[in-house]
């Protein structure tokens, strides 16, 4: 690995960690709303959000070349079938489990950076 190839996979795996942050932020919020139109307002706007974090996440791919990105594409697809079929409770779950995926991702990324002293 050298230090660009390095520099570009922490930078979209931080941003993927932070998009899924949101997102799961973004769950929650959709789980208060009362009103059924709401709640499909909300899961489509949810699914269109996540649909946009993996198109992102299909330029890290072409960007980066790793094909550890595949896990995570899997599980956003997961996740946004999850919302589509309303089951809240598993795509919480995804949610964390991709979150995970996406810290693991940049691990071997940061250290490097951090024994090149440039994080």
């Amino acid at each position: 690995m050298d230090t660009k190839e390095a520099i570009y996979h922490f930078q979209y795996s931080e941003k993927m960690k932070s998009g899924l942050i949101i997102g799961i932020n973004l769950l929650e919020q959709l789980l208060g709303l009362k009103k059924e139109e709401e709640h499909y307002g909300g899961r489509k706007v949810l699914t269109w959000y996540l649909e946009a974090l993996l198109r992102e996440l299909r330029v890290a791919q072409n960007v980066v070349g790793l094909d550890h990105y595949a896990d995570l594409e899997r599980k956003l697809m997961e996740i946004i079938g999850r919302i589509q079929m309303s089951q809240f409770e598993e795509a919480q779950r995804s949610f964390s489990e991709a979150i995970s995926l996406a810290t693991t991702s940049c691990q071997a990324s940061m250290s490097f950076l951090l024994a090149k002293k440039l994080l």
